[in-house]
This record gives structure tokens, sequence and C-alpha cells, in this order.
């Protein structure tokens, strides 16, 4: 039986998605307790599968260290939280215990009691502009700018007492709009720096009915009042990376690693407990079919990491400097297990930049485009497969981006399924998770991992000739036309 057949036996979607599923049950704020709670989670399920050097590495993070040119960000806990109407009616708007997202994550306490005060609406509030002729001192502002900046200009520079935003962010039109999802509360988040700890306050996010409805308040001459209630603390934390590795055979010194990131506000469950709950199906079937004897152990070292996204990539390599050297290609899975269908979305190979191109683009793509073979029936009028796939220029956003970046050049792509209609809102939930695109997406980043895995010259040679070709038919593609 071939490689790629043995991989897709072992491989399980459902598996898959049971891990995501216990991924989504942590509030993974980079730099939090609760971070830390999914890394030991993560942690003890490899040490399960059998990976034995399975650890959590951790970097000071403070909202001061410096990671090259990277801040970290500060350390969060947070108990309870809870939004409040209380004129001109008592309603409950939300709560932390209810929504996650609906707080504004690194949000700092209010006293015991809590904090009321009258509501002003200041359009999008990340510019001054926005503030001329309105007093917020003490007061909770309504905007739709996303939360750091609104933060900066409503608390730290006009004393606003909190911030309350309604805004889904990146919209696409006719693809993701706030009309299309008006119950979601957005994932937005303060960022304060260490400077800032001082300063910073709190803010919640509403969703666009709900912001919507406190505008018709204000618009109707009513005074508006609310009151916020929220336990948290900021401190000086963690960045914690937690890793695994299968040695290699014969050239354990070269290694080919699959990243994740696992931080984001709970449930965030294609954003991404996806990842890496697909990630940790991997490293059980590759460890399975070793131990089973079904495949033998590959002549490079498999490295496993999951990582508070950037932050962790940054942190990681920084104090790892002899690590480039020893990567030879890398996988980032980002985004991987949408229903396509219910979240509008394409799986998409973001590729290595130009500056540092590589034969890992045709390989992988050739085991997209391979996988609807394996996975589709065929029908008597050609493929019958509804899965769509795609590859374009890189773009960077997430933590294939470090590992590129031109101070490592690690060859690194990204698989990520996109657009989606649910993206960094409450409503990105199990229930979009798809058993059978974990498993497609598992099938391919697996098999080209092991296929690099276990690269000879003989394998150079083939992906040599591969990228030639499909290189002659971009250039081509590339030309501008005569007509």
């Amino acid at each position: 039986m071939s490689l790629r057949k043995i991989v897709k036996e072992e491989l399980s979607g459902s598996i898959a998605k049971s891990y995501v599923a216990q991924v989504s049950r942590f509030h993974r704020v980079q730099a939090s307790t609760m971070f830390h709670e999914a890394a030991e989670y993560v942690k003890s399920e490899l040490l399960k599968i059998g990976l034995k050097d399975a650890a959590i590495e951790q970097f000071p993070a403070d909202g001061a260290k410096k990671y090259w040119t990277y801040t970290s960000p500060v350390g969060w806990t947070v108990k309870s939280a809870e939004l409040r109407l209380v004129e001109p009616e008592e309603k409950l708007l939300a709560s932390y215990e209810d929504i996650p997202q609906s707080l504004h994550t690194y949000s700092s306490a209010t006293p015991s009691e809590g904090v009321t005060a009258e509501l002003v609406d200041v359009g999008v509030g990340t510019k001054p502009a926005d503030y001329e002729g309105k007093d917020v001192k003490g007061k909770f502002v309504l905007a739709t700018g996303r939360a750091k900046p609104v933060h900066e200009q409503a608390v730290y520079k006009y004393g606003a007492a909190g911030v309350i935003t309604d805004t889904v962010t990146l919209e696409i039109p006719n693809v993701r709009e706030s009309l299309d999802i008006p119950d979601a509360h957005a994932y937005q988040s303060i960022w304060p720096t260490a400077e800032e700890l001082v300063k910073v306050t709190f803010g919640f996010s509403l969703s666009k009915r709900q912001g919507n409805q406190l505008r018709a308040l204000l618009e109707g001459g009513k005074a508006v009042k609310l009151r916020a209630k929220v336990d948290a603390r900021l401190f000086a934390g963690n960045l914690d990376v937690v890793t695994a590795t299968i040695p290699g055979g014969s050239k354990p010194n070269e290694e080919v690693f699959l990243v994740a990131h696992l931080c984001h506000p709970k449930p965030s469950a294609n954003d991404n407990a996806s990842g890496s709950g697909l990630l940790l199906e991997i490293s059980r079937t590759i460890n399975v079919l070793i131990e089973s004897g079904r495949i033998e152990r590959p002549a490079r070292t498999m490295r496993f990491i999951w990582v508070p996204e950037t932050f962790g990539s940054i942190a990681y390599l920084f104090s790892h400097e002899d690590l480039p050297s020893r990567l030879v290609a890398g996988i980032n899975l980002d985004m991987v297990g949408q229903n396509q269908e219910l979240c509008k979305s394409t799986l998409n190979l973001d590729r290595t930049p130009d500056s540092l191109p590589s034969y890992l683009n045709d390989l992988v793509f050739r085991f997209m485009e391979e996988s609807v073979k394996e996975f589709d029936t065929p029908s008597p009028f050609g493929s019958s497969s509804t899965f769509r796939y795609a590859t374009g220029a890189f773009s960077g956003g997430s933590d294939h981006a470090e590992f590129t970046d031109s101070t490592i050049g690690v060859p690194c792509i990204m698989l990520l399924q996109w657009p989606d209609l649910f993206y960094h809102t409450s409503m990105d939930t199990i229930d979009k998770v798809s058993e059978e695109s974990l498993k497609r997406v598992g099938w391919i980043a697996a098999s080209a991992a092991l296929t690099l895995a276990n690269a000879t010259f003989e394998t150079a040679f083939q992906l040599a000739s591969e990228t030639a070709s499909k290189g002659m038919i971009r250039i081509e593609e590339a030309k501008p036309r005569s007509d």
C-alpha cells in the first residue's frame, strides 16, 4: 500500500474534530492563564500519543520585553464580567461567562461595585475628530472602530471610563458583512503595553443588533446609562510554546516542522482550534504508523509546534538561534477545518514570498490537487467534487511569515480556509467545523511533510523538475499580453 493510502486509512477526521472541540473549551488569549491551561492540555495529549519529549517552553511576556522588534503582550486572567443597561430600562447586555468574546481581551478590573456611567456615541471613535464637541470623560463610548485605537483615543486621551464596540472586523462586501451575522460578538483586544497598564480600563464587544438598539435609544433623546463589572487582572506573564518531535532515523539533525497557533478567545473553533486539533491528529497518526511498523521512521526529525500567534513564533525563534539551520521546510495550519458551504470558504495555499522561492509551494499544491482524486467520487460527467481550493501569493498574517522572514529564511507555507463568514466572532463554533475538511487537509499536510522527511536525491530531482515546469507556466501567465 502506498504512503498516501496508509496515511488516509489512519488519519481520522472524527478524532481531529474531538481534539478541536477540546481546545475550543479554553479562552486562549496570548500570555493568559487560560492559554496556559490549553497548552497543558495539548502537552498531556502529546504524552498520551507517545511523544515523550512533549514540553512547554515559556518566554517572559510583560508588555515591555522585546523579542527582536516585537514587544511581548502582558499576562492576563479574568474571572467574570458583565455589562448591563440600567437606564432607560434594566437589561443584561453581555456576560463573560456566557460569551467570553463579549469582553475586550486585556480588560482590567472595575471596582467591586462596578462602574455606572452615561453612554456617548462617538462614531468610529479612532480619531480626535470623532470626539469634537463631545464630553466623554468618565463615560462609556459606543464606537464602530477596532478596540485598541478606540481605547487609545477615548480612554487614554479623553478620559472615558470604558469602551463599547459593535463592529465586525474585516468585512468583505457580499461575503462577510455585519448584516449577515447581526448577533455575533466580534473578537476585540486592547493590547496594552507596560506603559499603558496604569491607565488601561475595560471594554465590551456587543453584537451589531445590540449596538443599533443602543443608538436608537440615544437618537430618541433618552439618557442611556450602563453598568460594567469586570473581575480581571493584568500582570507579568509568559508566552507558552508547546513542542514535540518524532526523531529522525538517519538524519535527525534535519527537521521538517508543522506549526499551528493555539490562541484566540473561546470558542474560536476554526481559528484556530482547527489547526491546533488537526496538528495533534497528524502527530498521532504519524507516530502510530511508525510504532505499528506500517511505515518506517522518517529519515528527518518531524517537529510539531503550537504557539501564541506571531508572538510565540518570534519568541521561540529568538530563543533558539541554532534552530533555523536545522529546519528544512514547514507547513502552517491556520483555520483548516471549515465546513466550506457554511463558512463560504476555500482552502488556500499561501505561498512563500517571492524573496524566498521554494519547491514547497508546488509540492503541497500537488497534494491539494490530488486530494480530489483521493477523496471525491468521480461521475460519468467528470469530477463530482465540491471541494474548493486555490493558491495565491504570500500574504503573511500568520506564523509562516516569521519563518519565511529574510532574517530566518526557512521555507514555510500556510494552509488556510478563507474567507470565513464567522471569523473572529463568537459564532466561530464547533458546528462550523467539518470532519471531512480536517481529514482532507490533514492528509495533504501529513503526506507532504512525510515526503520531505523522507526525501532523497531522487526526490530532489523530481521536485526540481516539477518546480521548473510549473515555474515556466507561471512566467508565461505573468507575461503582458500584446493585444
